[in-house]
């Protein structure tokens, strides 16, 4: 079953780094390594929680749900009988993360939308009927996008994204929509989840004591 395309990491990397540059309208910049983060999943009473620990900094993802499954393939999950992928792409430009303003932010989930729509386009060789728009969710800017895959590509009908900004990289949610689903169903899900995204800057967490908090 074809959920998702993917791509080599560096050369993901690398073509976002152009992307980036042309949707901030940047003429020259120097090589900015972004910080590291580890991700882990952690069982809660709950559900699951998804924690991103940096070096300085970290971020979570609670996910409310009975039926939260692993699977075989990387930063997938199979959730409430949908898969879901969380990935973070560094950026490799520095910017003002603590204060971006609301078109910068606009500007480089645009560029990182045109970098994924571009690399699709490609896969499948054919041009995709899209649909995308800006959603705040508590607060937080997101960058909505979807579009239909081609017939004949098995049971995939949509892949349905959300990109947002995190310190110095992208998070993005992504789901398929599979025949007999409706978009509606893995956007809602997406947005459930993104809407509990917490920011720990100079933080770093405990995980250990973070496991202990949530399961008493």
């Amino acid at each position: 079953m074809n959920f998702l395309i993917h791509r080599n990491s560096a050369a993901h990397v690398k073509a976002f780094l152009l992307m980036v540059a042309c949707a901030a309208s940047l003429t020259t910049y120097a090589q900015y390594k972004a910080e590291e983060f580890q991700v882990a999943l952690i069982e809660a009473k709950y559900g699951a929680l998804i924690a991103y620990n940096g070096q300085k900094n970290s971020f979570t993802l609670r996910i409310v749900s009975k039926s939260i499954e692993p699977t075989e393939a990387e930063n997938f999950l199979k959730i409430d009988n949908k898969l879901i992928q969380f990935t973070t792409i560094p950026f490799q430009e520095e910017f003002d993360f603590k204060s971006l303003s609301a078109d910068m932010q606009r500007n480089l989930l645009n560029g990182y939308k045109e970098y994924e729509k571009e690399y699709v386009q490609e896969q499948l060789k054919m041009k995709i009927n899209e649909s995308e728009n800006f959603l705040n969710l508590e607060g937080k800017m997101f960058k909505y996008w979807s579009f239909d895959m081609p017939k004949g590509n098995g049971s995939v009908v949509k892949q349905v994204y959300l990109f947002t900004i995190c310190f110095d990289q992208i998070l993005m949610l992504n789901g398929p929509v599979i025949s007999g689903q409706v978009e509606a169903d893995v956007k809602n899900l997406l947005v459930t989840i993104a809407k509990t995204i917490e920011l720990f800057p100079d933080k770093v967490l405990d995980l250990r004591k973070l496991y202990f908090d949530l399961n008493n």
